[in-house]
């Protein structure tokens, strides 16, 4: 079986790498107000109707969620905040984070070797970035693609490693039939 786990190996540090660069690249934009009879200057892109925005990178996102519960647990301490606005807080805040998970998942299997347990926490990994991608899709579907190829790039990924995982764990699975 080692004709499977050899390349598996190395076909997983691939796509760690293909993570990493998807997560630098663009997800978004920070949107500005700009009206359409004014020019977007550098780095802003002209977006639909009066609006310009600059591309953030995928890795903005847990400075953001960390930077918000801070501002949260701040504004329950000086009463601008309630205790409810606080609960949701994680529940959001883990959903923003669900997309990282693979990444954590295929370096743990890089680094600790393929076990049971860790292929099971890998493959619930990747079904809830496939379920987290298809979710953005479906949230923000004028998404324009050049400019946020990091995103498209995480998108086109997930389902295709699910793919994959699951075919390569089938083939370890099978019994072999050596005489």
């Amino acid at each position: 079986m080692s004709w499977i786990t050899e390349p598996q190996r190395a076909a997983r540090v691939a796509i760690l790498m293909l993570l990493l660069l998807a997560f630098i690249g663009p997800w978004t934009f920070d949107l500005i107000n700009v009206p359409s009879e004014y020019l977007c200057s550098a780095p802003f892109i002209r977006l639909k109707g009066d609006f310009c925005g600059t591309p953030l990178s995928g890795m903005w996102i847990v400075p953001a969620v960390v930077g918000q519960f801070i501002s949260l647990v701040v504004g329950v301490a000086t009463g601008a905040a309630t205790l409810a606005d606080l609960w949701r807080m994680p529940l959001s805040g883990l959903l923003v984070l669900l997309p990282f998970l693979p990444f954590l998942s295929t370096l743990l299997l890089i680094l600790a070797g393929d076990l049971p347990g860790k292929q099971v926490f890998h493959l619930a990994a990747w079904i809830l970035a496939v379920a987290t991608a298809l979710g953005s899709l479906l949230f923000a579907p004028e998404l324009p693609a050049v400019q946020l190829w990091g995103f498209w790039l995480y998108v086109g990924l997930a389902p295709s490693v699910l793919i994959l995982e699951v075919v390569a764990l089938a083939l370890r699975r099978r019994p072999s039939h050596a005489p």
